[in-house]
């Protein structure tokens, strides 16, 4: 986390200083920043995937279930992101809209899950 942190400040200084020699570079080296950042910060997704393997495993909970759950949580910070790169830019109406559509994919894709919890209160109550 520590090497996350050092890029981030290193790409922050280098934009605060484009800013005031030419903002187009500006531009550029925060979207090249936030790559970056990214690709550094998907490298510790290994270590999720392997835990909820051994979660799955020990469970006996389907790993289909985990994988939802796992992508619902992806998109959430991806959505996350989009967004405040999209408010960085000024765009703060365009960045509302993809948290609500967001959102909406967020509740689509728990659709599976709110059914099995539905057919697990049922099965109780029956």
């Amino acid at each position: 986390m520590i090497q996350v942190t050092a890029i981030s400040l290193i790409c922050a200084i280098i934009i605060i200083y484009l800013k005031s020699v030419n903002s187009e570079l500006a531009f550029l080296a925060t979207i090249g920043s936030g790559i970056l950042i990214m690709g550094v910060g998907l490298t510790y997704l290994s270590e999720a995937f392997d835990f909820i393997n051994k979660v799955s495993e020990v469970t006996g909970i389907s790993n289909e279930l985990y994988k939802i759950i796992f992508k619902i949580t992806a998109i959430g910070y991806i959505v996350e992101f989009g967004a405040s790169t999209i408010e960085d830019f000024g765009l703060k109406s365009l960045a509302d809209k993809l948290v609500f559509v967001g959102k909406i994919v967020i509740l689509t894709m728990s659709l599976p899950i709110i059914y099995g919890v539905f057919n697990l209160i049922t099965e109780i109550l029956a």
